[in-house]
Parts: C-alpha cells; structure tokens; sequence
C-alpha cells in the first residue's frame, strides 16, 4: 500500500549558514547536501528535496534552497514550488541580508503561509534570544508572516523541536492542497541518468496530473517521450500531482538536451513565447528609479532569462510602485498565465556588487505581440486578466469574452490550459448562469458581446427605416456588411431582438416591431398593377421588360418596385431573370410533394411537365426549392430534401 500523500511542498528560506538544511535533515532524517561541493564548504548550493511525515502520517515534500547571495537564482528556482514556507533566522546571527532578500523573493512569489524556525538557540541566552524575536516581529509586520508563529529551536540538541513541528503542522493543516486541475506542466529542476533506466528528470508539478505511459514534451527543445516509471517523495508511484516532488524516468530523451529552466508537458500545452504580458511590482526598498525598458534578469519557474521590462503605463517606476508591463526575453520559454516571477538587475547603490532583487509579479498574458504603450483598453484588459486569475470559472468565461468571435471549446482549452472535461464542466456552468451562449457552430460567445451587437442591429434597422422609409425591412447581408461583426454572433443578436419582441422577420428581411413601409400613393398603385399580373401568370411569370411596356413605366422604377414587392413576400425572386408569385412557388411545393407520393425521386423534366410550363421556368423554381432544402438535386433527379421529408411525414 503506498503511502498517504498530500500534494502541499514545505520549503526552507534565509540567510547563509542559518541552519536550513540540519533542520530539514531532523525534520526529515534525510540529507540534502549532497553535492561533494556542499559537503565540503558547509553550504547548500543548489536545491535539496525530501519527504516529510506530518503528524497524521501523510507525507509531504521539503525543498532545501540556498542561503548564498551567490546562488540565489537557484533559491528563486526553488521557491517557484513552495506552499508553505519554514523561514529560518539564526539567533545568534539574527537579521541577515539574505534574510531581507529572501523575504522579498517569497512574497513576490505569492506565498501565503510559513513559520518562522529561530534556530541555534543553544548559542545565545534568553535576552538575546528575546531581543530577536523582537527584531523579527518588527521585521515580518505587514508581510504574509505577520501572524506566523516564530519557534525558538536547536538543530544540535533537539530544544524546541516539537513546539516547532506541532506549529509546523497546524499551518500545514490551514494550507489547501496544491490544485491538480489543467494541463500537466514541470519546470524542470533537476536531471540524471540511472543505469538500466535512462534519463531521470525531477521537479515540482505547477498544474495537472502524470500518469505512466504519459507522452510529455519538453520545451524549448521540442524533444518528446513516455513515462516509464515515477517516483513521488522517493517511492514508486502511478501517478504524480501538481505540488509534489516527483522523479519522471524518460528513457527517450537524451539527458544531455534536458536542463533545469526547461518545461516537461503535454504536447499541445506549452507555447513558446518571447514576450509575456505581466503586472510588476517594485519592492518598497528599490533606491532610485527604474526606467522604462530596463535590462533585467527575470526568474520564472526554474529559468533565468535576460528581459526587457516595457512599461504600458509609465515610463518610469519607482520604489512600492505597480504597473502593467511586457517583458521581452532574449531567449523563448514556455511561460503560462498565472506564473510568478521575480526580477533582479543591478543597482549602483546596492549593499553590495552584483544582481539584486528589485521586484516580481505574475504573468497574465503571453500574447507574443509587441504591445504599444498606455493604450487605456489594452491596461483595462490585463487588469480583468489579474482580477479573475485565481478563479477557474472567471477565467474562462474572461477567454470567452476577449474573443469577439466565437470561439471553439479546442481554442479554450489552450487559453484555459484545461482538459476538454474540466473546460466542459466550466462552460456548463456558465452557460447555466447565461454568461456564456453556444452558437449553431458550437462554437462559444459571451453574453456581452451577443448584447452589445444586439443593440448595434437594433440601431441600424431604425437608421435603415429612416433612410428607406419605403423599405419593408433589411437584409441580413446588407445589415452584415454594416455591423462587420461574426455571422454567428449576428444570428444570437438577431434571435435575441425577436424573442424580446424588439424586431420582426418578414422574409428574409428583419424590421423593427411594427415597423410599417411608408410607400406613395402612385408606388402603390403601381404595385397592385403589379402584383395582378403576376398572380395571374402564375408559373409563367412576365419579366422586367414585357412590366416596363406593360404599365409604362421606366426599368429602374419597375426594378425598384419588384423590389419592394419582394421584401413584402409578395413575389420572390428565382434568379436574375425570373420572379414569381408566392402563390405559384407555393403551388409548386404542392406539386413536388405530389411527384415524391408517387416515387422516391423525380426528374427536371418530369417536373417541367406537371408544371406544364418550359425549363425556362421549371428549373428556376427546382432551383429556388433546393436552396431551401426541399429537394436535393443529383445530376438530374431531385430526392427530398429536410422540409419535403418532414411534410411527407
């Protein structure tokens, strides 16, 4: 029976020399130096994992990061997969700089629960070990640590030890487990080779689930293979969980192409991207300003990348200030919207030479676009990004909403990065709330845009009625080329202003609710002339000419009254040449529904002949019919069509 996991990742931070992996060591029984390196200077250099057992017997990660200013890229690296974080302070050495930074790189990452282990207190006595407490509560005011029990304890004598795992354990227990939810994705922090196995590839899983037999791909580099095997906290496993140390045997890949800042995912799962969109935020402690377009060095995940930082909003930003920007990174990476960063550059009034952490955010976008600066909807939107990011529904309907198109459930799962039925329940939901509207495509469009181009349609039919009082109504390929928006979204508005009895079909026209054609007198009477004849003629209809010598009048009045006949359904129009009655093309219908009773199928001419009329006129109206689905035309045969098959019925 495996082991009861819970998919929640602790993880050490603080200054050098501080104690970080001796307590990890007797919190785990597990050493996590082991480097040749490490062992022999003393110092952790690079990240360190273990399991370890909560007091229920479930077992969760610790990741041991480095305290070095040297190596603080990889304690970033590390950090990117922490839940719960054990902030450690020496007290003999108490506040440390890298204390400061790593406070400032923890909260940037958005991490929300910690304890703080105040360590070596077999070194000092009770005032000193008061005095920093002190100092550390006046430090950790107005942070995510604020409230965190601090616990006094000797990694040498084992004081304070379980004072320290009991509160270690009830901020476990307030901590939620890691969402499993989404597209797997792995920022790559570790690879090697086992003999007899291959290619081992270890990390934190930020989203999803790995299964054995997964096929992963792994970015930048594009190279793909299976999952052989898994390890979760050191054990075999079927499955691995966003929020848990796993070891993933890829046998197919070469180790040599694998290296910690990659990203191992599904196949469809991880673009590759230059330029993120991301909100920023300046540490209160920046001296001077930050100018627009700054080179910097951006952590995210386990990578480190030279970027640019341009500002959409400002051109400059000083210390605590927030702002929208683009990073532009020298190099790709498989960035996903909701990721942490954290940026380092160098400062001239810096404490000390070299990088420096200046600030960090989230990613909310990875558009790829060079976006232009302080453009009002460009910012509004990136702030919607950033008010629904933490919330799985809010977000998807957000991905519905940006698109005034309608979009495919394929597309959404890729803004989404969500599974076909994790996006289905979501779409469910909002669709039952009216958020969300699916077309006739099955593609999906937000209520707002559906509402905001039904007002568009209602005002340019009234524009419409006062330019063309005569007019019955407009047609949809006329109100179309106006609108200029998506056809499906037109046909939601359109049937929307119907049901809410704001506009009416007549025809193929759509008008305004009672909406009555002012037409003259003369027009009128012309148009009774008009309509007599052809009712009369019934399947051998006159044409524009014999009308023109007929009630003598010219051919553009005749046109134009044909016209308006039509759009009162009146007589319909067949083609260029031939209009006819709608008493005729009714008796038509009759007539082929007639000729399917006697076969499965009739010919043009024995159409023709029922008709007793000439093709001139026949196929125009077998035209007309399969443009309406009555009849389905084979070479020379026409079968019933949907309408003929639903009367035949």
């Amino acid at each position: 029976m495996s082991t009861p996991r819970r998919n929640v990742m602790l993880g050490t931070a603080g200054h050098v020399d501080h104690g970080k992996t001796a307590l990890v060591k007797l919190l785990t029984g597990c050493e996590t130096d082991t480097m040749a390196e490490e062992k022999q200077r003393g110092l952790t250099i690079d990240l360190g994992f273990a399991p370890c057992r909560l007091a229920d017997q479930r077992v969760v990660g610790v990741v041991d990061v480095p305290g070095h200013v040297d190596f603080i890229r990889n304690m970033v690296a590390g950090a990117h997969g922490i839940d719960v974080v054990i902030f450690v302070v020496a007290a003999d050495d108490g506040i440390m700089p890298q204390t400061h930074e790593h406070l400032h790189i923890l909260t940037l990452m958005g991490l929300r629960h910690g304890v703080v282990a105040l360590t070596k207190i077999d070194l000092v006595d009770a005032a000193r070990r008061e005095f920093v407490v002190r100092d550390l509560r006046r430090l950790l005011a107005g942070t995510f640590l604020a409230g965190a029990p601090i616990c006094p304890l000797s990694n040498v004598t084992g004081e304070g030890f379980d004072g320290f795992f009991d509160a270690l354990n009830e901020v476990v227990g307030r901590c939620e487990d890691r969402p499993c939810a989404g597209r797997f994705r792995l920022w790559v922090e570790d690879v090697f080779t086992i003999r007899g196995a291959g290619t081992i590839v270890t990390g934190i899983p930020t989203s999803g689930r790995v299964r054995t037999g997964d096929h992963l791909r792994l970015l930048p580099s594009g190279l793909s293979g299976r999952v052989r095997r898994m390890q979760v906290y050191g054990e075999d496993a079927a499955e691995g969980r966003a929020g848990e140390c796993v070891a993933l045997n890829l046998p197919e890949l070469d180790h040599l192409a694998v290296r910690r800042g990659m990203v191992l995912g599904e196949a469809d799962a991880l673009p590759l991207v230059a330029m993120a969109e991301a909100e920023l935020r300046l540490l209160a402690t920046v001296p001077g300003k930050v100018e627009d377009y700054v080179a910097a060095q951006l952590h995210v995940g386990t990578a480190a990348v030279s970027a640019r930082v341009a500002m959409l909003e400002q051109s400059e930003m000083c210390a605590g200030d927030r702002q929208m920007v683009q990073l532009r990174l020298a190099e790709p990476l498989p960035l996903a919207p909701g990721e942490r960063f954290v940026l380092r550059l160098n400062v001239a009034d810096a404490a000390r030479d070299g990088l420096t952490t200046i600030g960090g955010g989230r990613i909310l976008g990875i558009s790829n676009v060079r976006l232009h600066r302080r453009k009002p909807w460009t910012i509004d939107a990136l702030r919607a990004r950033r008010d629904a990011m933490d919330d799985a529904s809010r977000w998807c309907e957000l991905m519905v909403r940006e698109s005034a198109t309608p979009v495919t459930a394929g597309e959404l799962e890729r803004h989404c990065l969500l599974h076909a039925d994790e996006l289905a329940a979501q779409l469910e939901q909002l669709h039952a709330g009216g958020r969300v509207l699916p077309t006739a495509g099955g593609a999906w469009v937000h209520r707002e845009i559906r509402d905001q181009t039904a007002a568009a349609l209602l005002a340019e039919l009234q524009t419409f009625h006062t330019a063309n009082p005569q007019r019955a109504g407009a047609g949809r390929d006329t109100l179309l080329a106006v609108l200029k928006c998506d056809a499906a979204v037109f046909e939601l508005a359109a049937a929307q202003l119907i049901e809410t009895g704001q506009i009416q079909r007549r025809g193929e026209l759509l008008a305004v609710t009672n909406w009555q054609p002012q037409v003259a007198d003369r027009d009128q009477q012309l148009s009774g002339q008009i309509e007599v004849r052809f009712k009369a003629a019934g399947w051998t209809p006159p044409g524009l000419e014999e009308l023109v010598a007929a009630i003598g009048e010219p051919l553009p009045r005749v046109a134009a009254l044909m016209k308006l006949l039509a759009e009162r359904g009146v007589v319909v129009r067949l083609d260029d040449k031939v209009w006819m009655h709608r008493d005729a093309v009714e008796a038509g219908v009759q007539v082929a529904l007639k000729l399917f009773r006697r076969a499965p199928a009739f010919t043009t001419m024995e159409f023709r002949d029922a008709l007793g009329v000439s093709r001139k006129f026949a196929v125009p109206l077998l035209d007309h019919l399969d443009r309406l689905r009555f009849t389905v035309r084979s070479s020379n045969h026409r079968t019933p069509g949907v309408e003929a098959r639903r009367l035949l019925l």
